[in-house]
């Protein structure tokens, strides 16, 4: 009787201590999950985005061609892609153009969102003078765009201020910078260079006339346009 009851204790005893383990024998911890590392998008240099923002709009069109000095601005609305246009072979009356690409910039590359491929137009013979980008004139950039021609012996020139909006680009001043008609008459011949002076942002700048007589015309906005004082230009046209 005693020997049984030894034995019943001990095996309680065994059975007790089969289920004393350890907690984490229990419940096997489990391995934490590695968290992923994002991709950072890749740093493009000045001349790397400019290739991107190239590779995202369509190549020219019809019969005209781009003269490579494109340039990319960053505005408050996004990107913007700037590309000059010519057209090889032209005619007279033919004129060149700045095209204006809105795009959208993410993780290094770009996408179109509005094409304008005459944003500015002017010049002759498939071509104008020059052009740059301006943040003088508005809160907003602005295409300077210089271009003229001859026409039966007498050459003007204009200069247009292109203002890029949110909205699409829009023409904000139209100014006669050159008149010479030596070409066209025997006597009398007359010649005015004009150069823009005291630019006062989204308020008004000048135009300083030399030449045949020196004068200086004064352009206001007005709304959404710069606007000449007076209402018409001294310089004659052709």
């Amino acid at each position: 009787m005693i020997r049984a009851l030894a034995a019943s204790a001990a095996c309680a005893l065994l059975l007790a201590g089969c289920d004393v383990l350890p907690e984490a024998t229990k419940h096997p911890a489990k391995k934490p999950h590695a968290k992923a590392t994002p991709t950072p998008a890749p740093h493009l240099d000045p001349q790397g985005r400019l290739a991107a923002a190239r590779a995202a709009v369509p190549a020219a069109s019809g019969n005209q061609a781009f003269d490579g000095d494109d340039r990319l601005i960053d505005t408050s609305f996004g990107p913007v892609l700037l590309r000059h246009g010519h057209v090889p072979d032209a005619g007279h009356a033919e004129a060149g153009t700045v095209a204006a690409y809105y795009l959208r910039e993410l993780g290094g590359a770009f996408a179109l969102v509005k094409a304008y491929p005459e944003a500015a137009a002017s010049g002759s013979f498939g071509d104008f003078s020059r052009w740059s980008v301006s943040n003088d004139f508005s809160s907003l950039p602005v295409i300077v765009i210089e271009g003229g021609g001859t026409w039966q012996g007498c050459t003007v020139e204009q200069t247009d201020l292109i203002e890029l909006r949110p909205n699409g680009p829009a023409v904000v001043a139209s100014i006669p910078t050159v008149f010479e008609n030596g070409g066209a008459v025997e006597d009398g011949a007359e010649r005015f260079d004009g150069t823009i002076a005291d630019v006062a942002r989204d308020r008004s700048f000048s135009v300083q006339y030399k030449g045949t007589a020196s004068f200086a015309e004064r352009y206001v906005r007005r709304g959404d346009r710069f606007q000449l004082d007076g209402g018409e230009s001294r310089v004659p046209g052709c």
